[in-house]
């Protein structure tokens, strides 16, 4: 009888640990009365990824990394600063929703096997200094990037982006931008920077898009105008 007992009251602590773990994890343990409720429970408890709430150096130098978690939820996120930094195994990224991240410096630096890129929100960005510097393998960026807010210039956002083919925008892009390194850039992804950029007309202001020679030649004397038209320097 004393076994029983003994048995009856280690399995009633077991339930006690089990409620108080599944309740700390945020799973409704009220109608959980018996071993089997508890385990069938067990499912609902969220993957700690989830709960992720700011992509500042998040998978820095992560050799590993082939995808980006999709679990993730980049809603809350306000900094991407080195968030794949260095991800040298990252080939693609799915939607992520960083609609109010500003910072995307270093976001994917050196990120040399990073392909394909469906969906990132750049719409409150400041600063994407070095954002794909050396993706060298990136053909397509799925989604529209919007540069409406970036202050600082381009220079170094692209760089060594070799492969990179499909790439739009929307919005305005009110600072100087390099896209000489990126050669294999489609007609209708160079046309859709130069529709971009801001109208300087009658501002006093001067700013200037490298296309370098590669892409001019693949341009018409009339699709060029629309850069200097707006008083944008060709270069």
């Amino acid at each position: 009888m004393a076994d029983f007992y003994s048995v009856v009251h280690r399995l009633q602590w077991i339930l006690e640990r089990a409620d108080e773990y599944l309740s700390e994890k945020g799973v409704d343990c009220s109608n959980a009365h018996t071993m089997l409720d508890y385990v069938n429970l067990i499912c609902e408890v969220p993957n700690d990824i989830v709960h992720v709430r700011n992509g500042r150096e998040l998978f820095l130098n992560n050799i590993h990394l082939e995808k980006f978690p999709e679990l993730i939820d980049c809603g809350s996120f306000t900094s991407c600063y080195k968030m794949c930094y260095g991800c040298t195994c990252l080939e693609t990224v799915p939607w992520l929703n960083t609609h109010n991240v500003t910072d995307f410096i270093y976001a994917f630096y050196g990120c040399t096997n990073l392909a394909y890129i469906e969906h990132i929100d750049t719409s409150a960005a400041t600063s994407v200094g070095e954002m794909f510097h050396g993706c060298k393998s990136l053909v397509t960026i799925d989604s529209p990037l919007d540069f409406s807010n970036v202050t600082s210039q381009c220079d170094t956002t692209f760089t060594t982006c070799s492969a990179l083919q499909n790439l739009t925008f929307e919005g305005t892009i009110n600072v100087d931008i390099w896209i000489n390194g990126c050669t294999k850039l489609t007609v209708a992804s160079l046309l859709s920077v130069l529709n971009a950029l801001a109208d300087l007309t009658g501002t006093g202001l001067s700013r200037k898009i490298t296309l370098g020679s590669r892409n001019t030649a693949k341009l018409t004397a009339e699709q060029l105008a629309i850069a200097t038209d707006k008083g944008w320097t060709l270069g």
